[in-house]
């Protein structure tokens, strides 16, 4: 489990890949141009369509997104500027070729020709598809800033406070601010490290993993974790998972008296703790009772419970990738709800339980997503070339909080869910963003 560890802990090195990205969002679908035959085979009759009707846009545009939608770039890209060189007032046109100039990482080509569209005279139609295509469909704003690093946000129950963990005082503790980022208060206090701060549905309680067991001259990543309750109330710390293998990645369900975590304590092979294969594990914090709920040949980690505690989304390297998956608490009725080449990790239910938050590397680097229950309708929510990670809701299903080191360090962010990008700010962020392609071309020719 050595990627795995180490993905939480070496911020210098981007927030690696343990379980993220995914291609949850599927192949494309394109249009059934005949409902005998297959996208493939209509190609040669929209070829010989072109050839019957060379100076028809429409003949050409039909040629392309079917090109478009079998993954053949190339030849999509030729045949929609065919269309465009015949009627340069088509914004459907000019949308598809934005998408094929996406396809293939062209983005200051790709923006250029959404701007194109929004700025039309039917620009205002365009808005909510290029809103999605963008990745980026919901203002985000910066909530903590620093020379340090502040990670790992959970919103309170009642959604007032956030907790998260920081570096600034030189190892990791854990802080609580107000939602708006003020108010920032240090929680834990030891030479040791604490990490990943958690509430369950009592805005009191908070779970953490801390390396304050482990009194060897180890390094930090050497060294192992426990997992302990914290009442803010009283500020009494308590030792509730206790191991000699490292325990992380705490949730809490049924009013903080269950916990799920992370270990790999059972993997007896002979080699460091961080390469050994970790599991997710229940505890009854009444009873003391210990139940294993993932048993296989694979990484599973970052548990999170629906609110009603009946169900657990995790991530699991089990088929390859790192890749979103469900159970029920008791570890049966397991779902894949994702697939695809890339990683995907730290899923996250609304309180609801009708949508999940998660990130993954679909496009290169680590983004913010949104999916249905089931894995369906996935939407990209953060469109940044820096590393995004570990999202998570907030219980009126308003914002998501999530970090990202795109200042640099890591801070923290929020996501406005209420308040989509409307027309013109969308036209200003995407203009902003080819603006800035533009100038790294310049200081890389430079």
């Amino acid at each position: 489990m050595k990627t795995y560890y180490q993905f939480w802990f070496h911020f210098s090195l981007v927030i690696l890949a343990l379980f993220f990205i995914i291609s949850c969002s599927g192949t494309r679908h394109g249009e059934k141009l005949s409902v005998e035959a297959t996208i493939e085979n209509q190609i040669p009759i929209l070829i010989e369509n072109v050839r019957k009707s060379p100076e028809n846009p429409q003949a050409h545009y039909q040629l392309a997104k079917t090109y478009f939608d079998v993954d053949s770039m190339q030849q999509a890209l030729a045949a929609v500027n065919k269309s465009l060189e015949l009627n340069g007032k088509s914004n459907r046109a000019r949308l598809l070729r934005g998408d094929i100039f996406l396809e293939q990482q062209m983005l200051k080509q790709a923006y250029q020709d959404y701007v194109d569209v929004l700025t039309s005279e039917t620009g205002d139609e365009f808005v909510e598809s290029i809103r999605t295509r963008f990745g980026r469909p919901f203002p985000i704003y910066l909530l903590t800033s620093g020379d340090f690093n502040n990670a790992f946000p959970y919103f309170s129950p009642d959604g007032k406070r956030i907790a998260f963990q920081s570096d600034r005082d030189g190892n990791w503790e854990i802080y609580l601010m107000d939602v708006d980022g003020t108010q920032q208060v240090r929680l834990t206090n030891n030479q040791a490290h604490d990490e990943m701060p958690v509430f369950g549905v009592r805005s009191n309680i908070i779970a953490f993993s801390s390396t304050r067991d482990d009194t060897s001259n180890r390094s930090r990543i050497n060294k192992a974790r426990n997992i302990f309750l914290m009442d803010l109330l009283t500020g009494n710390v308590a030792r509730v998972v206790e191991h000699v293998a490292d325990d992380w990645f705490p949730a809490l369900t049924d009013r903080g008296q269950k916990i799920a975590f992370v270990s790999e304590r059972d993997d007896e092979r002979d080699v460091p703790f961080q390469e050994k294969l970790s599991d997710i594990y229940l505890k009854d914090l009444q009873s003391s009772k210990l139940l294993r709920l993932t048993q296989n040949q694979a990484d599973d980690g970052s548990p999170s419970f629906s609110s009603d505690g009946k169900w657990i989304l995790f991530a699991s390297n089990l088929d390859g990738n790192f890749q979103i998956y469900r159970m029920n608490s008791q570890g049966q009725d397991v779902h894949k709800l994702t697939h695809g080449n890339f990683d995907c990790g730290a899923p996250h239910f609304s309180h609801d339980g009708k949508v999940i938050t998660f990130f993954a590397d679909k496009y290169g680097n680590f983004d913010i997503f949104m999916m249905g229950d089931q894995g369906e309708n996935v939407i990209r929510l953060t469109n940044n070339m820096a590393q995004d990670a570990y999202p998570r809701f907030s219980s009126d299903k308003r914002k998501i909080v999530f970090h990202s080191n795109r200042t640099g360090k890591y801070q923290l962010y929020w996501i406005d869910l209420m308040n989509p990008l409307n027309h013109d700010d969308l036209t200003t962020a995407l203009q902003n963003e080819i603006d800035a392609l533009q100038d790294s071309e310049t200081r890389i020719k430079d």
